[in-house]
């Protein structure tokens, strides 16, 4: 059985097929990238793949995310690559869904409910489902949803201070992303680390190349994290402004905008866009700061900044951490930034071995962390795909 993984993310398009052979353990059979899709960069979109051992690249009009699927599906057919069920990531599941859904006509229906509440991610995400039900007919199709992970935060981390009749009776209150990202390294940084689940306490730090954010993990669950009731808030983003005083909103509408297009403007145009005037990619931005342009050098300072705030947070929520974690193309990429958050943290016990941190080299996971720091540094990659396919196989028993 081969199962295809949609891993639809702001600014990219993951796959992964994973072959069950019966093992404990599936073989991936091909998995790949589409990047830069519908964002704005200076550098083109293309994706690359793998399979079977045999690698490309393809550059191509990646405008939106379903040109991205439907070029992924012509690569897998051109290389007899057969699907027999497809999972896809589905940022928020809104009040329908608590837990991974096959997807039949009444689920899609909630789904198209749930659109509006992950305005860059959600309509990607139906895009490509949408896709793969004009390509695939008779294919099953699932859908896992990153809500699910933090439905466990206390009311103390997920309440706004609003009338909370007005809360319940609207779903105003943090609901947290990302949670198929944390679901996958928390326990990896638990196995790396030699502790129990839920006695290890940590920071991670999902830093993509559209939407990033942090979470305190503790207990063997999600106690806080930086995104709120949408995917808007928390940190600088690639397109996105992170947190923001609401009274800003008030005066754009006020101005003349429109509730949509001042969701677009929050969305898509502010973050590092919006900062730096000059790209939403967070590695193109450093090397523009690096040759001198201030923009560029206030948008990182102002991005760095942000984290720091919230890695603070979280550590004194949790009276300390057992590890700090990046993860994910920027958390990965970007041995600069990571720098630039643990440097002068000594006394909350984070001590960057600055050597190491340099020479990792984007593959694999590293503790990056000085002998002497109380809180461990790691570099983990993600593997959402993987998490996917579990709760896939598992919703099948």
């Amino acid at each position: 059985m081969n199962i295809l993984i949609f891993n639809c993310g702001s600014s990219s398009q993951g796959f992964t097929v994973f072959h069950q052979n019966g093992g404990s353990e599936p073989d991936i059979a091909a998995f790949g990238k589409a990047r830069n899709v519908a964002t704005l960069t200076k550098s083109a979109a293309c994706l690359d793949w793998t399979i079977n051992d045999i690698s490309g690249s393809i550059e191509a009009d990646f405008s939106t995310h379903r040109l991205a699927a439907e070029k992924i599906l012509e690569v897998l057919q051109t290389n007899g690559v057969r699907i027999d069920a497809v999972g896809h990531r589905f940022v928020n599941g809104g009040p329908y869904f608590k837990k991974s859904a096959l997807l039949d006509e009444e689920a899609l229906a909630k789904l198209r409910e749930c659109l509006p509440l992950a305005p860059i991610h959600n309509p990607n995400s139906y895009s490509v489902i949408e896709v793969c039900l004009e390509k695939l007919p008779g294919i099953p199709q699932y859908a896992i949803f990153d809500t699910a992970f933090h439905s466990q935060m206390a009311p103390e981390h997920t309440a706004y201070a609003i009338p909370q009749s007005d809360a319940q009776k609207y779903g105003w209150h943090k609901i947290g992303f990302h949670g198929l990202s944390y679901q996958y390294v928390s326990r990896r940084a638990a196995e790396l680390m030699n502790k129990p689940l839920d006695q290890v306490k940590l920071i991670m730090c999902h830093l993509g190349t559209g939407g990033s954010s942090v979470c305190a993990f503790q207990n063997g669950h999600s106690v806080d994290t930086s995104m709120g009731y949408s995917p808007v808030a928390g940190l600088v983003m690639s397109t996105r402004c992170g947190d923001l005083d609401p009274e800003i909103v008030l005066d754009m509408v006020r101005k003349g905008m429109t509730p949509d297009q001042a969701s677009d403007y929050l969305n898509k145009k502010c973050g590092m866009i919006g900062l730096s005037s000059f790209s939403s990619n967070l590695g193109e931005v450093i090397r523009a700061a690096e040759q001198g342009n201030k923009e560029c050098e206030l948008a990182f300072h102002v991005y760095v900044n942000r984290l720091r705030g919230y890695i603070g947070n979280f550590l004194y929520q949790m009276n300390g951490a057992d590890a700090l974690v990046f993860t994910d193309d920027a958390g990965v990429k970007f041995s600069k930034m990571r720098e630039a958050v643990c440097t002068d943290a000594d006394f909350m016990g984070i001590q960057l071995d600055r050597a190491a941190n340099r020479a990792y080299g984007m593959k694999g996971e590293a503790c990056i962390s000085a002998p002497e720091s109380r809180i461990q540094i790691w570099v983990i990659p993600t593997n959402e795909e993987l998490t996917i396919y579990n709760e896939i196989m598992e919703s099948k028993k």
